[in-house]
């Protein structure tokens, strides 16, 4: 009976994956295994790459899984770059083994992985979690190599004898990757830039990403808990909410202001609810292009909350619906005048990031006969002499 592989590294077999190769076997070689990814991009390299991490799993005795990809294809299929690619067939395999197996998937990702991975993320704009860089563990897989420097590895390498590939396309500045490391890092390094500094400041992003990490993103927020929040952590949920043109200063400005008080963008409002601050998506509102209208004996109608149902006799000329204004006025059912509106929802205690969504149906002389989910006006019900209904419904 074999033993469950607890680890499974994954080895190009570049000098980084076989140094991380090795150390796992002196340390757990009855639980190890390898997975190794033949993209099929650099014709004989690639095959020869295989060739030498499966060469070098029998040497080892360790079990391996090879994976092999039309990288191209799915990426023409896609329509992404063979990088993009390559990274997405990668992670969708090794996802699926850690569910399959339980187990963990150990990357050689190291020091030098973590500078480039911060300067390619400021140079995107990145946030805090992007410049946080990559995490040692989480989701399944660890990275054990962070705080080694990549001379540190050939040098262990050398040192033990360890063969490994040579990736001649890491030389090329084709991708984005390659050219930091080749261009940017090598010009910051041999200028005296402090580098150093780079890594502990990544450290205190992801203490950071921590701390938000435990913040629930939520439409709602209550006003106390808020204004409680760390200025930078107001900010990181702007941004989430897809307003992070304002700062955490106008959000707290908003937040001591009068209920019913609002900014924001095309995308997003944050209301002033009195108690909580609501942050109102409008990508997640129905949109109500038409009306639909139907006749129908009264005694066959099934009433809703949702639709308008009215007397015909009492409708003339043609029919739409639009957005209430300010200044609508209307005679809600029971009442022997009209009334303002706004006044009616206030009434209702309609949240305020509500009311902007709400829809009234109006004729051709724009008079409101009704409004969506409230009601009809005390002029268009249906009386005991009805006998003809009209549904209106916003489809």
């Amino acid at each position: 009976m074999t033993n469950a592989i607890k680890y499974w590294v994954a080895c190009s077999g570049g000098v980084d994956s076989v140094v991380l190769l090795h150390l796992m076997h002196k340390l757990y070689p009855q639980e190890l295994g390898i997975l190794h990814c033949n993209f099929g991009l650099r014709s004989n390299d690639s095959d020869g790459d295989e060739a030498f991490v499966r060469n070098l799993a029998q040497q080892l005795n360790v079990p391996i899984r090879v994976k092999l990809f039309d990288t191209l294809q799915y990426g023409q299929d896609k329509r992404m770059n063979t990088q993009l690619a390559a990274r997405e067939l990668r992670y969708t395999w090794f996802e699926q083994v850690i569910q399959k197996e339980n187990g963990t998937v150990l990357l050689a990702h190291h020091y030098d992985d973590q500078l480039e991975t911060f300067f390619l993320q400021l140079r995107r704009g990145g946030k805090v979690k992007g410049l946080s860089g990559m995490p040692r563990f989480r989701n399944g897989y660890l990275r054990p190599l962070l705080n080694h420097r990549k001379s540190d590895l050939i040098e262990l390498a050398q040192k033990n004898q360890w063969k490994w590939r040579e990736d001649v396309s890491n030389t090329k500045n084709d991708y984005t990757r390659n050219w930091y490391r080749n261009q940017v890092l090598f010009q910051l390094k041999n200028n005296d830039f402090p580098l150093h500094e780079v890594v502990p400041l990544m450290h205190l992003f992801q203490k950071v990403m921590t701390f938000i990490d435990g913040v629930k993103v939520e439409r709602e927020i209550q006003i106390s808990e808020w204004l409680k929040l760390p200025i930078w952590v107001k900010d990181h949920l702007l941004f989430i909410h897809e307003i992070g043109e304002y700062s955490a200063v106008e959000i707290d400005r908003l937040a001591k202001s009068s209920k019913g008080k609002y900014i924001g963008n095309d995308k997003v409002k944050v209301w002033n609810e009195g108690q909580s601050l609501v942050f109102n998506h409008k990508e997640h509102k129905e949109k109500f292009d038409t009306i639909k209208i139907t006749r129908s004996a009264k005694d066959e109608i099934v009433l809703n909350d949702r639709d308008l149902f009215l007397d015909v006799k009492k409708v003339e000329g043609n029919l739409s619906v639009r957005k209430w204004k300010k200044g609508d006025r209307f005679r809600p059912l029971g009442m022997k005048g009209e009334k303002s509106l706004g006044k009616f929802l206030r009434d209702r205690k309609v949240a305020a990031h509500l009311k902007e969504d709400i829809l009234v149906l109006v004729n051709e002389k724009n008079i409101i006969l009704g409004v969506f989910g409230f009601g009809v006006g005390e002029n268009f019900k249906i009386e005991e002499s009805t006998r003809t209904v009209l549904r209106v419904e916003c489809i």
